[in-house]
This record gives structure tokens, C-alpha cells and sequence, in this order.
């Protein structure tokens, strides 16, 4: 009696271990395509980004386009830092010239308005946007007209120059 008590026990444990391996290729089936799953939401939040990212550039530079096709350019204190670039080339050298996003150490948010990076930065809004101004005042349609062929007036010179 004891011995078929004992095969009994045997056979119970084994029952037990074939479902816990059982079990175990189920769990592991299931983590296979939980992580397939979370890779692709991964991935579709990255395109999402990606796009979102594309339109804040895309938004800034058709706002740019906007204000110099109607002749109405200016820079202006509520506009931000990205706008300005799309609205001209040099205004990133303006800005480097008072230390606000020319280097790693005094780097600047581009979806900042210019008057929160001048405040950071301790700087004279007015100033800032009167320095800007004057890329506007060479190009066509904003009033003098003398400005380079190309629209761009020179405002900063680069302090380094290399010889090959």
C-alpha cells in the first residue's frame, strides 16, 4: 500500500511539474508579445514626436514666411526663438552675441519666447529685439532698401577665422 501511495505521489508531481512547465511557455509566449507590443508603441510614439517636432518647425517657419511676404517682419518679445531663426538666417548670431544660445553653456530652448530668454539670460528685451530689427532693415519691402542682393545684411562678424 505504501509503494502505490508512493507511485501515486510520483505521478501527482509530475502532473504538477508538466503544467508548471506548461505554464511557464504560456508566461513566456505572452512576454514575447508584450514586448513586441511595447516596441511598436515605442515606435509609434517616436514617430508621433518626430512628427509633432515637424510641425512646431513647420508652423515657425510659415509664420516667418507670413510676416515677410505681408511686409510686416519685425521680431517681437512674444515671438520665439525658433521664429526668429525662420524669420532670418542671422538671428542666431544676435542672439549668440549676448550669450543666449551660441555655445553648450548658455544654450537656449527654441519653443522660448524671446522675452523669457532674454529675462534668463538678465538682458535687455528691448535692446535684443532692436539688434534684431536691424537684419529686417536692409531686406525688401521693410523700408531703406539697402540691403545685399541677397536680403541678408551682415550685423556680426565671426571672431575666428581658418586658413587651409
Amino acid at each position: 500500500m505504501g509503494t502505490g501511495l508512493t507511485i501515486v505521489a510520483l505521478l501527482i508531481g509530475l502532473a504538477g511539474l508538466i503544467y508548471a512547465w506548461l505554464v511557464r511557455q504560456d508566461l513566456d509566449k505572452a512576454t514575447r508579445r508584450l514586448d513586441r507590443y511595447n516596441r511598436t508603441l515605442y515606435d509609434a510614439s517616436e514617430q508621433i514626436r518626430k512628427l509633432e517636432e515637424r510641425q512646431v518647425v513647420t508652423e515657425a517657419e510659415l509664420r516667418a514666411e507670413i510676416a515677410r511676404s505681408s511686409g510686416r517682419a519685425s521680431f517681437r518679445s512674444a515671438m520665439t526663438v525658433r521664429e526668429s531663426y525662420a524669420l532670418h538666417p542671422q538671428a542666431q548670431e544676435i542672439l549668440a552675441a549676448y550669450h543666449m544660445g551660441g555655445c553648450h553653456s548658455c544654450a537656449v530652448e527654441l519653443d522660448d519666447t524671446i522675452a523669457q530668454v532674454c529675462t534668463n539670460a538678465g538682458v535687455d528685451v528691448g535692446q535684443v529685439i532692436g539688434d534684431l530689427n536691424t537684419l529686417l532693415a536692409g531686406q525688401p519691402g521693410n523700408g531703406n532698401g539697402n540691403g545685399h542682393a541677397n536680403g541678408l545684411q551682415r550685423v556680426k562678424l565671426p571672431n575666428l577665422s581658418l586658413e587651409l
